[in-house]
Parts: structure tokens; C-alpha cells; sequence
């Protein structure tokens, strides 16, 4: 029987970074690993598992996510069956569809919500 997280912070497994900061990318991005984008990103990213956008950050993007933690700045819509974490520094602005959703006092979100009841 698999447990179920309570503890959104709790990382499982370190994501690997493929966007640093100061990179600039803009297409598609598909991921089955922890994956931490630190740098600029548009288009559209699939992570099957977590995916962290640093404090550094700059996303314009539609996601699909296993979790997201929001450190730095994103704008667009988001779909994730497990946390959607906003961290302190984070900013998000656009749609979410998630399973659960954390705002974390100094993150902020500005938009619509649709959170699953568990």
C-alpha cells in the first residue's frame, strides 16, 4: 500500500536541473524524472514526476505535472495530480487544476483554482 505524502516540502528524490539561470528556452519540454528549471522557459513542459522552477525562474508555459513547487515566477496553466506548491519568492498568475495546493506566506497567486477535494 503506497503512503500518502502530508508534507508537500518533502522531496523524495533531488531534481536535476536543466535550465540554469541566465539559459533561455523556448519549445517543448517532456520529463519522467524530478526536473528543476532555474532559467527562462515558454512553451509547454510534461514532467511525469515533480517538477521545481527555481528562484530565478521566468516561465510562461502550460504544464502537466506529477507536482509542482513554484519558487520563482510563472504565468499560464497548470495541471497536476499531486502538490502545487507556492514558496516564498514564488509567484504564479493563470489557471490551476491540481489535486492539492499549498501558498506558502510570501508566495503569491493570482488566478483561477480548481483543486480536487482528496
Amino acid at each position: 500500500m503506497k503512503e500518502e505524502r502530508t508534507d508537500p516540502s518533502f522531496l523524495e528524490q533531488a531534481p536535476r536541473t536543466v535550465l540554469q539561470q541566465g539559459a533561455a528556452v523556448s519549445g517543448k519540454l517532456v520529463f519522467d524524472m524530478p526536473v528543476k528549471i532555474d532559467g527562462r522557459f515558454k512553451g509547454e513542459v510534461k514532467a511525469g514526476a515533480l517538477l521545481v522552477l527555481g528562484p530565478n525562474a521566468e516561465v510562461a508555459a502550460r504544464i502537466s505535472a506529477g507536482e509542482l513547487r513554484i519558487e520563482g515566477n510563472l504565468t499560464g496553466t497548470v495541471r497536476v495530480d499531486g502538490w502545487i506548491e507556492i514558496l516564498p519568492g514564488g509567484r504564479f498568475q493563470g489557471e490551476i487544476e491540481g489535486g492539492k495546493l499549498k501558498i506558502h506566506a510570501g508566495g503569491a497567486f493570482e488566478g483561477k483554482a480548481d483543486v480536487k477535494a482528496p
